[in-house]
């Protein structure tokens, strides 16, 4: 582990969550970093995240029991949408001679693949709205560090 990033400052204050953090912090999810540190690689494979970032040690699941029903629904959410904004641009791009058939049948493709394309990315840009919501506190990186990784953390704060 870097020394300076075992020491770097847990962001506290709800102000924080300014433009230039939130940026940063979207930003390292988008090259799927750890968007706490903005060093380590946060993929494992395709389809399943690390279970802690290999640089600061913070687990890419906050230690929750069910944030990943958070990071499931954002990926639907963001892949969909972009499906959407596709379909939109090219009945556009293509009015009035818009192939309506085709058009049906690559957004139905599109709909089903797009979830398992944009998977890594929903869930690091989830990882990062998260913390941008609920700045990373030193107790809790200290409880990432020192708990296994089948443990979740008994203090709830909603």
């Amino acid at each position: 582990m870097n020394a300076h990033v075992a020491t770097m400052p847990a962001h506290k204050d709800p102000a924080e969550a300014s433009v230039g953090r939130g940026t940063t912090l979207y930003l390292r999810a988008l090259r799927l970093r750890c968007p706490h540190c903005g060093e380590g690689h946060i993929k494992g494979s395709w389809m399943k995240m690390k279970r802690n970032c290999p640089v600061c040690g913070l687990r890419t699941e906050r230690g929750e029991e069910d944030f990943f029903l958070g990071a499931m629904m954002f990926n639907l959410v963001l892949a969909e949408f972009l499906v959407v904004l596709a379909v939109v641009g090219a009945t556009i791009a293509l009015w009035p001679d818009v192939p309506w058939n085709v058009l049906t049948w690559v957004s139905l493709g599109l709909a089903m693949i797009a979830p398992f394309l944009f998977y890594p990315f929903g869930h690091a840009i989830w990882l990062a709205s998260d913390i941008l919501i609920r700045p990373v506190s030193g107790e809790e990186m200290e409880w990432h560090r020192t708990h296994g990784p089948d443990e979740h953390r008994k203090h709830r704060d909603r």
